[in-house]
């Protein structure tokens, strides 16, 4: 008789210990696919976050671009002006010093 109390209980404790392998399973598994959620979740989120950098970049861009643009047109305007400023002057210069030279 003792030897089947013995069994039983040898039976009743690796039933216990393989039920509690199972919960602990489940929580792992649980753990697991709730972490796996949040990185898909948190993968998601940078997605959307890197196509909002990625479009306030390009409209970055696109504003130094057309500052550029302003900036090479101004260059080139005032290029113009000290160009004829310099050959107006220059005219004078050579104009002043013919009338002095025929003096």
């Amino acid at each position: 008789m003792k030897k089947v109390f013995v069994l039983a209980a040898l039976i009743g404790l690796s039933t216990a210990a393989f039920a509690q392998q199972d919960d602990s399973k489940t929580k792992t598994e649980k753990a697991v696919d709730n972490t796996k959620a949040a990185g898909r979740k948190a993968g998601k989120e940078i997605k959307k976050d890197a196509k909002v950098v990625g479009e306030k970049t390009k409209e970055g861009a696109e504003a130094v671009g057309d500052g550029v643009e302003k900036g090479a047109d101004k260059v080139e305007k005032g290029t113009k002006k000290a160009y004829k400023a310099t050959k107006r002057e220059a005219k004078e210069a050579k104009e002043d010093i013919k009338e002095k030279v025929d003096k």
